[in-house]
């Protein structure tokens, strides 16, 4: 009698491992992608990097700000490894949460959502360079900011501590200015100085500083 009992018990705990295990494969596994990186670009303008290949279906953007308030969107680019979208009537100075839903790493079955967040700052009255290119061929240095200038009196010294190697502005731009330089040394550490320079829309000119080393771009 009691060899039976066994016997129904064991019969009973492997039916129900059975059961338990269609259960979990007949949930769908969905393996969300991860956020490699997220980039304000302007404008209201916001990169998403995934850290892996993504397919999308009925994909939409949400956002919500740091103060609760939600905002319309629009999606500009959908890449297989990033997706562009922006922010409409966007508030400078917030941090703002996103959700992309219609998502899924590539290779799995299942749409899901990935939630991310992006610092849009308030505007500086003193600009920053975002980069700085040396032509070699050309002996022209070109910097660039990430946002709109604008300059009054501008002028560029690029120094080793001894000698300014500037010879004339070739070009002001709203988002770049271009020098013509003497030859630079490759590898070499210069100092730049740009003066008469403006956030766009500000009212004072400010003078900015930095070093680059220069590289054959």
């Amino acid at each position: 009698m009691k060899k039976n009992n066994r016997n129904i018990v064991r019969r009973m705990l492997a039916a129900l491992m059975i059961m338990v295990w269609m259960v979990v494969a007949a949930v769908p596994a969905f393996a969300a992608p991860k956020i490699r990186k997220a980039e304000y670009e302007g404008k209201g303008r916001v990169e998403v990097d995934f850290n892996s290949k993504v397919r999308y279906q009925n994909v939409k953007v949400t956002v919500k700000d740091d103060k609760g308030a939600s905002y319309s969107t629009k999606i500009n680019e959908k890449d297989d490894d990033d997706l562009t979208f922006t922010i409409k009537n966007f508030k400078t100075g917030r941090t703002y949460t996103y959700t992309i839903s219609g998502v899924r790493k590539s290779g799995e079955k299942s749409y899901g959502k990935v939630t991310g967040k992006v610092a849009i700052p308030a505007p500086s009255t003193t600009p920053k360079v975002k980069d700085v290119d040396y032509d070699r061929g050309d002996r022209e240095v070109e910097f660039e900011f990430p946002a709109k200038v604008q300059w009054k009196g501008a002028k560029v010294t690029i120094t080793d501590g001894s000698k300014n190697y500037v010879t004339r502005i070739i070009e002001k731009d709203s988002d770049s200015i271009e020098v013509k330089v003497s030859k630079l040394t490759l590898g070499k550490k210069y100092t730049y100085k740009i003066s008469g320079v403006s956030a766009k829309g500000a009212n004072s000119y400010k003078t900015i500083s930095g070093t680059f080393v220069a590289r054959d771009n």
